[in-house]
């Protein structure tokens, strides 16, 4: 049984618990050698206020007819995985198929009743709205752990299901939200202010109303914010004896993805591949806040190295905010004469998070501070001259450098609108207007809901608002004979995530946590909360591309070499978590989605612990024994943990840390022969990556080769060459 906290219960799925503590009523025939026995079950279908639901079917899947057929990246991208990548919805959208399954209608009470199960035998409970009900959603409470039918006491299986919301819904951002969920109300979920997602923009040092960054679990938001020293201009600190936070840019390599290397306050001294000249600095930038107060203005100023001559030294841009933050926080400035904000930099060695850059490493892209993950990113900012380097001048982005495609997944994807600004030229979004969201990302004076809250996992809320002030004592009421009734439309029109399948709950994750270029248009139709994984596929996926490309994953086929984006919802497509006998489990099924949660990531249990954690609410398994088996490697009391061989970081989206290493590292590319590295993005497929002598590591160079836990987790205590099947020493 899952050990949950009581606020999870509550927002999610409330009828985990009710699955298992149901109405039935049955009947058991008589038993003959190995003759299955049956019994008859009732039970009821309702939303979460115990609003009957009429008309629905409900369907008992046999749940060891799931269809597990492995899932693989090549079966996605060719779409044969579309036959059996929705383990519910595949066997009842089969009629011929569906006929076959002990199912029942509900009436208009939500009761309903079927007439033969096994009793001893395991069933998901899939409920189908009726085809005139578009208020409610499929699945239901009893559509992810599975049950067996004479553990069900007598008090009932009640099932209950999601709302829809209307077509005419539209977004009201996070504030309206708070109005009736905030602090001390009965639907308190103000924990979620400090979620990764609603801290997604962030103002240097400063939350905004529907924020919280102080007590952040893991990584720290204000890390990058904590380096703009207060000063009176960019180069006279404040405080005596406090010095600048400089970044050098050196280095210049037109053929790398990352222009420069950027060395943080102590210039480097590795010779300049384009002037052969060793430690030749480009240009600098300050960074620096204008005043010890809470309320600072942080700006960036660049000075021109190279090029002292340059009219445009220095530039002052002020930084509005940052965005992002698990991996690495991209800095966006604004600029003068423009409306929209303008990636810059990146920071990516947050404490406490798997991205830690390295000043001294050889890779440039391992740095602390690398340049934004948009190709000529920094050119927008430095103009080269291949002629004559010390004619390179600084410039700052013009209109046609403006880019919203961040906007869609980074502000919640269906609240984004996009347009053409008349008066720049610049391509700018809208979200909803939000009296407490502190951005004006659409330049139009109007501040902003950004970032990924409420409504992006919910769905757009005005008719949930709107219905819910009808039952407000104030409201009008109704008679019925001599009573007066105020009707309950509580809850009403709006998405519990917790209440669908574990497939429709994971696809609102994965419409953002996927590969970049999935969706056929993710500017101007952005998938829906709710829907199913079939109509994602046929109306919102790009059909050449369903999937992560092949260059993109390690030799093996299975594994992502990660990026930009997160890959996490394909890996969960590949995983028997997502296809079992026993419980299909959703994103939200691990991670604490309402920011409630004190583990990194959300987590709902401790990662870090193997025997009382997060794995072992479900898997009743002694580490310490399970290791020597798998592995022939006896390990010293508890140290191993199950992510350290079911999840290994496989994936770079930052910086990533070192892993295995040879031999002493120098800070020179010859380091690439000696340093194994450990990504900063987690494989969700929880099967263990194969041995060190497999494709993508034997005979690849250490600095390319795929992280494996034998070149990191394992690699940092045991001899690499020796640890697979050993005999226990």
């Amino acid at each position: 049984m899952l050990q949950t906290s009581a606020k999870w219960k509550r927002l999610s799925v409330i009828a985990i618990g009710a699955v298992l503590c149901g109405l039935i009523a049955y009947q058991v025939d008589a038993t003959v050698g190995n003759r299955i026995r049956y019994q008859a079950l009732k039970g009821v279908v309702t939303d979460t206020h115990n609003r009957p639901v009429a008309g629905a079917t409900v369907y008992f899947i046999d749940s060891t007819t799931i269809n597990t057929t492995p899932i693989t990246p090549a079966a996605i991208t060719s779409g044969a995985a579309e036959a059996y990548d929705e383990p519910l919805e595949d066997i009842v959208n089969n009629a011929t198929v569906a006929k076959t399954l002990p199912q029942a209608k509900t009436n208009a009470k939500g009761q309903f009743g079927v007439k033969k199960l096994n009793k001893d035998g395991t069933y998901y409970a899939f409920v189908l709205p009726a085809a005139t009900d578009t208020n409610h959603l499929p699945g239901g409470s009893a559509s992810r752990i599975a049950f067996v039918p004479k553990a069900i006491p007598h008090t009932g299986l009640q099932i209950m299901v999601s709302w829809n919301y209307p077509a005419g819904a539209t977004y009201i951002g996070a504030s309206a939200c708070y109005v009736c969920h905030g602090a001390g109300g009965p639907a308190d979920v103000t924990s979620n202010k400090k979620h990764g997602h609603a801290l997604m923009f962030h103002r240097p040092g400063q939350d905004t109303a529907n924020q919280d960054s102080a007590d952040h679990p893991g990584s720290s938001w204000n890390a990058l914010a904590s380096k703009f020293v207060p000063s009176t201009d960019y180069k006279t600190p404040v405080a005596a004896g406090t010095s600048s936070e400089i970044l050098y840019f050196q280095e210049y390599s037109a053929s790398q993805s990352n222009k420069f290397v950027i060395h943080e306050n102590t210039p480097g001294t590795n010779v300049d591949p384009t002037t052969g000249n060793a430690g030749d600095i480009w240009f600098k930038v300050y960074l620096w806040q204008s005043a010890l107060t809470t309320n600072a203005n942080y700006y960036v100023t660049l000075v021109n190295v190279i090029n002292k001559n340059d009219p445009n030294s220095p530039t002052t841009l002020q930084v509005a905010c940052t965005m992002g933050g698990y991996i690495r926080q991209a800095v966006l400035v604004k600029v003068p004469g423009l409306k929209s904000l303008y990636k810059f930099f990146m920071y990516q060695a947050l404490p406490g998070s798997a991205s830690q850059g390295t000043n001294t490493g050889y890779d440039r892209s391992r740095k602390p501070f690398v340049e934004a993950a948009v190709a000529g990113t920094i050119a927008d900012y430095f103009t080269f001259n291949s002629k004559s380097p010390s004619a390179s001048t600084l410039r700052v982005p013009t209109a046609a450098s403006s880019d919203i495609t961040c906007a869609v997944c980074h502000t919640g994807g269906g609240n984004t609108t996009t347009f053409t600004d008349a008066t720049t030229g610049e391509t700018l979004a809208h979200t909803v207007p939000d009296s407490n969201g502190a951005f004006d990302l659409g330049g139009d004076g109007i501040t902003q809901d950004l970032g990924v809250s409420c409504e992006q996992c919910h769905g757009p809320g005005s008719a949930h608002r709107d219905q819910n002030l009808k039952s407000l004592p104030q409201a009008p009421t109704t008679k019925k004979g001599s009573k007066t009734v105020i009707t309950d439309t509580t809850g009403e029109y709006i998405v519990n995530p917790g209440l669908l399948g574990n497939d429709r709950a994971s696809l609102i994750c994965g419409r953002c946590h996927t590969p970049r270029g999935i969706l056929a248009d993710e500017v101007n139709n952005f998938p829906p909360v709710g829907i199913s994984r079939a109509q994602y596929m046929a109306k919102y996926v790009n059909p050449a591309n369903k999937g992560a490309t092949a260059s993109n994953l390690w030799p093996d086929g299975m594994f992502e070499r990660g990026g930009h984006h997160s890959f996490t919802y394909q890996d969960w497509l590949l995983s028997k978590h997502m296809r079992n006998s026993r419980q299909l489990v959703a994103c939200d099924d691990c991670h604490d989605a309402m920011g409630d949660s004190p583990y990194r990531y959300f987590l709902k249990g401790d990662p870090d612990d193997p025997q009382m954690g997060l794995c072992s609410q479900c898997h009743a398994i002694d580490v310490t024994q399970h290791v020597p088996e798998k592995t022939g490697s006896v390990m010293a009391g508890e140290g191993m943990k199950c992510i350290n061989c079911h999840m290994p970081r496989t994936g770079k989206g930052g910086a990533g840390r070192p892993g295995l290493i040879l031999g002493t590292p120098t800070g020179l590319s010859s380091d690439a022969n000696l340093t194994y590295w450990e990504g900063d993005q987690s494989a969700h497929i929880w099967k263990p990556v194969a041995h060190k002598f497999d494709a993508g590591v034997a005979g690849v160079q250490p600095g390319l080769a795929r992280p494996t836990p034998y070149t990191n987790s394992c690699g940092t205590c045991h001899d690499a060459s020796k640890l697979q099947f050993q005999a226990p020493q």
